[in-house]
């Protein structure tokens, strides 16, 4: 039964669900030598036959989450080299996760998007960050200054 399974979740994996999965899994069932109780097969066979019901004909789906856990893997990765831990630009990042950043693709991007445009877009998005915040609470203190 764990073979089965596993055979089903890599062809899930690398293939997604469609209409096709039920046919598919029933080829793979059949060349396949598995000796176990056939109430088992069914079941995965009536599970998938359900799921893949709910599909358009000749779209595919993604059928597990590991691309999506795998870009936040990405990204708490990246933002614990932050110094202040909030979500606001460094949300932008993941994006980068999904591409392949190449020379040509960066130098398309520096020359089409001006820096006074990206940090008016970013204001306008995203408002003051928490080190600007703090910075701007912290400017007038000094050194004798004591918190009561």
């Amino acid at each position: 039964m764990v073979e089965m399974t596993r055979t089903v979740e890599t062809y899930l994996k690398t293939r997604g669900i469609s209409q096709q999965s039920v046919t598919s899994f029933e080829f793979l069932q059949s060349c396949s030598d598995f000796h176990i109780n056939p109430n088992f097969p069914q079941k995965i066979v009536d599970y998938l036959s359900k799921e893949s019901s709910q599909i358009p004909a000749e779209i595919t789906l993604l059928a597990t989450s590991d691309i999506i856990e795998s870009i936040f893997g990405k990204y708490k990765q990246f933002s614990s080299r932050c110094p202040i831990k909030q979500i606001g630009q460094t949300v932008l990042s993941i994006s980068l996760c999904t591409m392949n950043l190449t020379t040509s693709v960066v130098k398309q991007a520096l020359e089409t998007v001006r820096y006074l445009d990206l940090k008016a877009w970013s204001s306008q998005v995203f408002g003051q960050s928490m080190l600007s915040q703090r910075r701007t609470v912290f400017s007038g203190w000094d050194d004798d200054t004591k918190i009561a």
